[in-house]
């Protein structure tokens, strides 16, 4: 793997601005402005070794960012899927490409593909959860 600080440096810039951006439709953009110990995630290598997804909440917003980073064709790519509790399904979730260049919303086949992988991280997670809760009671 290559030395990608500059690039991770640039995708956690423009994730930061894409989470500021879709918090101002319901104001809590400006919890984020009043709050500086507010703490953003910060993305870096060691989120391609999880091969997990994480997950960011915004106070207030009843939901948040679940994100995931993925290395292609030697080119760093962070999705991130934006959810709340006041949502009726994961229908109603959206789903965006975060690059060293930007950000972008997905739809149609882009945003399925994306969406089940978020389903398959999570998944994943709960099963590893399970096995562990079963490992301690043993």
């Amino acid at each position: 793997m290559k030395n990608n600080t500059t690039s991770l440096s640039k995708i956690e810039k423009n994730f930061r601005e894409l989470i500021v951006k879709q918090c101002e439709f319901c104001k809590f953009d400006k919890y984020l402005e009043e709050n500086p110990d507010f703490e953003f995630p910060k993305i870096a290598e060691d989120l391609l070794r999880s091969n997990a997804q994480n997950f960011i909440a915004v106070p207030g917003m009843f939901g948040g960012f679940t994100y995931y980073l993925e290395e292609a064709d030697n080119k760093l790519t962070l999705y991130m899927e934006q959810s709340s509790r006041m949502d009726y399904d994961s229908d109603s979730y959206m789903y965006f490409e975060i690059t060293e260049n930007g950000s972008r919303m997905l739809k149609g086949e882009e945003r399925g593909a994306v969406r089940r992988k978020f389903w398959e991280l999570a998944k994943k997670a709960h099963e590893e959860h399970k096995n562990g809760e079963n490992e301690r009671r043993a």
